[in-house]
């Protein structure tokens, strides 16, 4: 029953445009997630001067449509020492590493400057950016932390080259002993490490276990939820079953978390089906209301002609109405 619901929503969830950004939007979006991944992955000098109690998530996104496909991004706003400060994490989920990536960085926080222009009218200075990179890729991320491998240049002009730090966070890459931080944090970076290798199925008695220790109930069958929304996006059939066994094992009344999920995903599959529906319906009624548009359209002319005194085959065929139909307007005319 359970491996059905999975499949159920393996089936609708390919449809997805991109479930690696679903699930970082989603992740990212929780305050407990972020919270723990600023704490554990940035400067520790850094993070001694934030008030995590200003830390909030900010909804837009400054990724070009074209790149949506490859990165997704998320940002925050918090105060460190008492000033405005925003914490920009660019999650890029390539199986390479990009060379442009701190290009595509450097673009996106100039949009948030600008943005935070036009809110501000009268500001004579604009708040910090704090940019994170989180990468997936197969190969170990190489490059420096900015843009200055991007330019050609001689020692005597390094000063005109536009330079920034940015926080590189390897998933992929970073040994399992150093994934730190809240349960919830730890259970999305091991997914993503294992995700991109290709045995995700034998990490995920772990990744299980660990959602057992999540003491809020609901906190538990959301997150699960959001979890294998994400893993039957990207597995294939002998990896959900899998999924199945380790669900069925390792969490904690599995059948009721796993049947109220199922309940809500068949749902979204009922609603989805009236919506295509309705959306059906009107279309069918728009190409009738076309339709009957262009036989009221050809009964007026076939009025103005008669008044013109055309006769009834003359009619027919510019019109190309039924010779019932003309007979009947002579008849209504009469």
């Amino acid at each position: 029953m359970i491996l059905n619901y999975i499949k159920f929503m393996n089936n609708n969830d390919k449809n997805l445009f991109n479930p690696h950004d679903k699930f970082f939007k989603e992740s990212f979006s929780r305050k407990e997630i972020a919270s723990s991944f600023i704490k554990e992955y940035l400067p520790e000098k850094i993070c001694r001067e934030l008030d995590f109690k200003t830390l909030t998530i900010l909804k837009d996104s400054y990724i070009d449509k074209e790149l949506a496909e490859h990165f997704s991004d998320i940002l925050y706003s918090i105060q460190l020492s008492g000033k405005l400060t925003y914490i920009y994490l660019l999650f890029e989920h390539k199986s390479y590493i990009d060379p442009w990536t701190g290009f595509q960085l450097l673009r996106n926080m100039v949009k948030i400057w600008e943005n935070y222009r036009k809110q501000h009218k009268n500001i004579r200075k604009l708040p910090v950016i704090l940019p994170v990179v989180i990468y997936q890729g197969k190969q170990k991320w190489d490059l420096n932390e900015s843009i200055g491998h991007l330019f050609e240049y001689e020692d005597n002009i390094e000063d005109y080259i536009p330079e920034f730090k940015s926080e590189v966070y390897d998933i992929s890459h970073i040994p399992e002993e150093k994934i730190r931080g809240e349960i919830l944090l730890r259970v999305y970076l091991l997914i993503q490490k294992y995700a991109i290798g290709g045995n995700i199925s034998e990490k995920l008695p772990q990744i299980f276990s660990l959602l057992t220790a999540v003491f809020d109930e609901k906190t538990k069958t959301e997150y699960l939820e959001t979890l294998l929304r994400y893993l039957s996006s990207v597995s294939n059939t002998e990896q959900l079953d899998i999924i199945k066994s380790e669900v069925v094992q390792f969490i904690e009344h599995g059948g009721e978390i796993m049947t109220t999920i199922a309940e809500k995903w068949i749902q979204e599959g009922i609603e989805k089906g009236i919506e295509k529906g309705i959306e059906k319906g009107i279309e069918k009624g728009i190409e009738k209301g076309k339709l009957e548009g262009k036989l009221e359209g050809k009964l007026e002319d076939a009025k103005k002609m008669l008044q013109m005194g055309l006769n009834i085959d003359q009619i027919i065929e510019i019109t190309g109405l039924g010779r019932d139909k003309i007979e009947a307007l002579m008849e209504n005319k009469n």
